[in-house]
């Protein structure tokens, strides 16, 4: 027999933390000790936990030096987990992640005078 837990695990096909996992089973309101089935594997629940979970690999910390990875992804595969965890989420009728790349945005700050006050 298959549980939940192992069926989410086998899906995503990169290592990922049984801790996470169990995280996202519960915030999906499943249990992952149960039997995976034909329903469960149609759910909203699963589909919902599997997308979090594909979406948790992308955001994960990127440590490369002098044109070594460790232990990361390429962009091309978050792209391609992203495309997936995405096509999960518009299953299930939830809105779309982006790929978590921070973003810049310029703002002008204005100086600001004040009058000059003695110290106390």
């Amino acid at each position: 027999m298959k549980t939940v837990k192992q069926a989410i695990i086998d899906e995503i096909y990169y290592p990922i933390s049984e801790g996470l996992v169990d995280n996202k089973l519960i915030e999906r309101g499943l249990n992952g000790d149960e039997e995976y089935t034909l329903d469960v594997f149609k759910s909203a629940s699963y589909k919902g936990c599997l997308a979090d979970c594909l979406y948790s690999l992308i955001q994960a910390i990127n440590v490369s030096e002098s044109d070594k990875s460790i232990g990361t992804l390429s962009d091309e595969q978050r792209k391609l987990i992203l495309r997936r965890a995405n096509a999960l989420y518009k299953s299930i009728g939830e809105d779309e992640k982006d790929d978590g790349e921070p973003t810049v945005e310029i703002v002008s700050l204005k100086r600001i005078r004040r009058p000059w006050r003695p110290l106390r």
